[in-house]
């Protein structure tokens, strides 16, 4: 299994399995985004992946047995699974294929809402969590519903920046 968002915190996952080994990976041909209205609060998105020929993203791989799996189906029921190829964050070495949640219509944005605060900083920090290198390059490839990274959207919505 591989998180690109709340998944990415250990503290987030707990919630539904035990806690994981994380792998950092690389994903290529998607675009993280957000643009799926959040659950918890319907004035704001929360992320989901998009297919985006020239695009990539980091997230975290870690191993999954049928359980579990079920688990995160359910926790993450208005998405699609879907298998697609990790890389190894660091030497860009073919890992095998994993699976991804993506949500292709259920609860998408056409408003372009902010970011949920709390899930953005949620995930934010705990990309940085995993090493300085791999927050930064979540910054880089994740975009808001305006279609701007969050590396140049943070700079104006300093409210969400608490690194």
């Amino acid at each position: 299994m591989v998180g690109y968002g709340s998944l990415i915190s250990h503290n987030s996952l707990k919630e539904t399995i035990n806690n994981k080994h994380f792998k950092p990976v690389i994903m290529k041909g998607y675009k993280r985004i957000f643009d799926i209205y959040s659950k918890k609060n319907a004035n704001s998105d929360v992320l989901n992946i998009k297919k985006s020929k020239n695009s990539k993203l980091n997230g975290v791989m870690f191993k999954v047995n049928d359980l579990e799996l079920e688990k995160i189906k359910k926790r993450e029921d208005w998405y699609s699974l879907k298998k697609v190829k990790a890389y190894d964050f660091e030497s860009g070495k073919l890992l095998g294929e994993c699976f991804i949640v993506i949500d292709y219509t259920i609860r998408i944005d056409k408003e372009n809402k902010l970011p949920s605060k709390c899930y953005f900083i949620s995930c934010r920090e705990a990309a940085y969590h995993i090493n300085k290198k791999f927050g930064n390059f979540w910054d880089k490839t994740t975009f808001t519903s305006d279609n701007e990274t969050v590396s140049e959207w943070i700079k104006k919505h300093r409210e969400y920046n608490t690194l």
